[in-house]
């Protein structure tokens, strides 16, 4: 009948709100720092298969050994980076996985809190409406008595004299 509905755990329901969305920013981030990585690593594969192309189409002319030694040290080198950036995909996706545990765990905090409002906010709804129907059934009965029940008909004692 006027009171306004509200939600003592409001301002906890705001924060897990804002720690859901914090968490979604994380995993965003955490996704697409794992794509650019990805990207690195298959740049990095792809130096590999240049170098390894590079020496083998070096291989028929007559090289030095001291040249031929530096470019299987180059092709040691960008393996190496390779495996480094692979690993590192690894961990920029368990970093996402992570995050996704985060998330879910953060819209379950959140949704939990959600039930529990929208379950006081239906008990407070059903409150102010019985509240309201007895206030309308005593207007009535105050009504009805000031009119001595006229508008019922003839009450049965009545009847009977």
């Amino acid at each position: 009948m006027g009171r306004l509905f509200t939600f003592r755990l409001d301002p906890v329901l705001e924060i897990r709100r804002r720690r859901e969305e914090t968490v979604q920013g994380e995993l965003a981030q955490a996704i697409r720092a794992a794509a650019e990585q990805q990207e690195r690593a298959e740049a990095a594969r792809q130096a590999v298969e240049a170098a390894v192309e590079s020496t083998r189409m070096a291989g028929g002319q007559a090289m030095q050994i001291l040249e031929l030694r530096a470019m299987n040290d180059e092709i040691g080198r960008l393996r190496r980076v390779a495996e480094h950036e692979r690993e590192m995909v690894l961990r920029m996706e368990e970093i996402a996985e992570d995050r996704r545990g985060e998330l879910i765990q953060a819209s379950r905090d959140r949704e939990a809190l959600d039930g529990l409002r929208r379950r006081a906010e239906e008990a407070f709804r059903h409150e102010e409406n019985r509240r309201e129907q007895e206030v309308l059934d005593e207007l009535a009965t105050r009504r009805a008595m000031r009119t001595g029940g006229s508008r019922r008909g003839p009450s049965p004692a009545g009847a009977a004299a």
